[in-house]
């Protein structure tokens, strides 16, 4: 927001697609929210690196393929090389694999590309403020998933996480705010921040996709891998 005007500076997102198509539907699903620029659409990695220098977009939404090269690809070279830009898979693709892949990029987001005009626009707006995201329709899918185990080839986690960790990151990672885990857990906002800065000073990270991608890590052995106590 500008201190001057008061004025809310727009949330500026770059599209990475094929389809024009999808260009022309995110144009008309956020007709709505003005406070949402979509400054245009790149079909290839190189494109797409260009247009994050030369327009500095807080969100950036791609598909699972850019041209012949892999989106999860695109999604790590972003995160590595302009981390504080957000980006939120918006895909055809309902992939179990595919979604493993985005969270180890570091994705911000997975919204299937059948999702509500108001959930895209609720996506963008939890990206661009640097915490995760995830399609309601994958949400119960992947907790199931990562249950029994399809996450193969993780680094060990050496820290103790407790129940109330635990509780928390879960939060954390369906995308939630602070005021609405203060709702959920029956505390203030203040002290949600003050958890969750603690909680992520303890495991070494420092951003909500970060939490949500540990989470997902620790909920392949939820009864005690090597390293991981879970207390009360």
């Amino acid at each position: 927001m500008n201190k001057v005007t008061g004025i809310r500076a727009p949330i500026r997102v770059l599209l990475i697609d094929d389809s024009i198509l999808t260009l022309h539907g995110l144009k008309t699903f956020l007709s709505t929210a003005p406070h949402i620029e979509i400054l245009g659409i790149v079909r290839t990695p190189s494109e797409a690196f260009d247009a994050i220098q030369a327009h500095q977009p807080n969100v950036v939404m791609l598909e699972a393929r850019v041209g012949q090269a892999s989106g999860i690809d695109v999604c790590r070279a972003i995160r590595e090389s302009h981390p504080t830009i957000g980006v939120l898979f918006f895909t055809a693709h309902d992939d179990k694999e595919l979604l493993r892949a985005a969270i180890m990029a570091d994705a911000h987001g997975y919204l299937l590309k059948g999702a509500a005009a108001e959930a895209v626009a609720r996506s963008i707006e939890i990206v661009a403020s640097g915490r995760a995201i995830m399609d309601q329709q994958l949400t119960q899918q992947v907790i199931t998933w990562v249950r029994d185990g399809a996450l193969p080839g993780q680094e060990r986690i050496p820290y103790t996480c407790s129940k109330d960790d635990q509780q928390l990151l879960a939060l954390v990672a369906l995308g939630k705010t602070n005021k609405e885990i203060a709702q959920e857990l029956n505390l203030v906002p203040r002290g949600v921040a003050t958890r969750l800065q603690k909680l992520y000073k303890r495991l070494k990270i420092s951003r909500r996709s970060e939490a949500a991608r540990y989470y997902v890590q620790l909920e392949k052995d939820p009864h005690g891998r090597e390293g991981v106590s879970h207390q009360n």
